[in-house]
């Protein structure tokens, strides 16, 4: 008895004790616990529906179709698609969907629509409907196709400020337009791996052969493209390094700038003349310094069908 009448008694206290704007802030505040909670309970788990080895040929074929055969937009496409198991069962998203638009996310860079900066920095636009297009097409579901669109247009990146430079990064800077951010456990991961391939030796000869080649940029010496420029190949990695998502992302990407940092510092441009020499510095690197065990192993590049 004594109970049921303290219970009423020590509420009607409580009334009293807190003020009418105190009693309203603590049940907003509690509100929207409850809704965060409920948000976390019911999102939906990431899809779990995978790509047949068939689906694979033909996703690859569709990145063909659009970019050179060997190509850096080919190759680095290819080596995305073989980083991505690891990572993606890291951050628990689908390997599949991660593939899928690792494959894509970069193939209007070549044939996209508009004059070559418009092309370049809307390539993750482009890149979406061109995903979405080819997903469907070979009968993805709803939901894997979404994801992997969006996923390929938010992997726009590095963005923002570099204070080490005390310049914006190289999309940012570049482009003078506000991207999305990654928002699904997919989008990150393929926006990790994607900044994780340009930290890379090879990403740096990725970088530096279209800054030598592209005619959306300024023609510069290969050393400026490499290493000594604004926005040399070595500003974007630690631009990438400084914007890495995932905890897994974050750990190899210390690793990769140490290592491609002792290549790019070892390079003797008075002998490294042009993007031909620099391949074959950066072969010779890896052969004798291979990348960090953190990135799977690429498999060698073939004719067959399968990427």
């Amino acid at each position: 008895m004594m109970r049921k009448l303290a219970l009423p008694v020590l509420a009607a206290v409580a009334r009293a004790l807190l003020g009418r704007r105190t009693r309203r802030a603590i049940a907003l505040v509690m509100g929207g616990l409850l809704v965060a909670l409920g948000y976390v309970a019911l999102r939906p788990a990431p899809p779990g529906e995978k790509l047949t080895p068939k689906e694979r040929e033909r996703i690859y074929a569709a990145l063909l179709k659009h970019v050179e055969r060997g190509g850096p937009n080919h190759l680095h496409s290819r080596r995305l698609y073989h980083y991505a198991p690891p990572f993606a069962e890291a951050a628990g998203a689908n390997v599949h969907v991660v593939q899928a638009a690792a494959l894509l996310h970069d193939a209007t860079k070549e044939d996209g629509k508009g004059e070559p900066k418009e092309k370049f920095c809307t390539h993750g636009e482009q890149g979406a409907d061109l995903t979405k297009a080819v997903l469907s097409e070979i009968g993805k579901s709803e939901t894997f196709t979404e994801t992997a669109s969006e996923a390929v247009r938010e992997h726009m990146g590095p963005c923002g400020f570099n204070w080490s430079y005390l310049s914006r990064r190289f999309m940012s800077k570049f482009c003078d337009r506000k991207f999305p951010k990654p928002s699904s456990a997919e989008a990150k991961v393929l926006y990790d791996i994607d900044m994780l391939d340009l930290m890379t030796v090879d990403g740096v000869v990725k970088v530096a052969e279209l800054r030598q080649k592209n005619p959306e940029f300024e023609k510069e010496p290969l050393e400026a493209s490499v290493r000594s420029g604004p926005d040399s190949a070595w500003k974007s990695v630690v631009d990438a390094k400084q914007t890495l998502l995932t905890e897994k992302a974050k750990s190899c990407g210390a690793a990769l700038a140490e290592h491609t940092k002792t290549f790019v510092d070892g390079l003797d441009f008075a002998k490294v003349t042009d993007v031909p020499a620099l391949k074959q510095a950066a072969a010779a690197y890896l052969v004798a310094s291979p990348l960090p065990s953190c990135l799977p192993v690429v498999p060698p590049l073939t004719d067959g069908p399968s990427p």
